[in-house]
């Protein structure tokens, strides 16, 4: 497990990484990590913008959240995988497989929820979330 932090000067091909061993440790980094001042500085320099993933298993089991806005943060864009259950054929039939939902419409507490929702394993409540967005 690890969290890997992309910030405002980074290069889209440069980010951080930092090991874990508890994924509560994910929640308290969304808190902690500085949002509005990464917005600001991503409008500054307009290189990267803000973005913290949660990687158990890279494009299979992980979720990311990014953060846009012009003067503060206004939005976040945000993607998750896991493996789960899919509609196919217009919703008549199911596959098993690796579950990707996306969405370029969350507020910040949404952005919140749906790392909570994903660390917790709650995945048909963050279909919903995401479906919702």
């Amino acid at each position: 497990m690890e969290l890997n932090f992309q910030y405002a000067h980074n290069d889209h091909d440069e980010s951080e990484t930092k090991p874990i061993s508890d994924l509560q440790e994910a929640l308290k980094a969304f808190d902690d990590f500085d949002w509005e001042g990464e917005v600001k500085k991503a409008n500054e320099i307009q290189k990267c913008s803000p973005t913290l993933s949660l990687i158990l298993e890279r494009n299979k089991n992980m979720i990311w959240v990014s953060s846009w806005g012009e003067i503060h943060v206004e939005g976040f864009v945000s993607e998750c995988y896991f493996l789960g259950v899919s509609p196919i054929f217009l919703g008549f039939g199911k596959k098993k497989g690796t579950v990707n939902l996306h969405t370029n419409d969350f507020s910040m507490n949404q952005a919140r929820e749906a790392l909570s929702l994903f660390i917790d394993g709650s995945y048909e409540k963050l279909r919903t979330l995401y479906e919702k967005a």
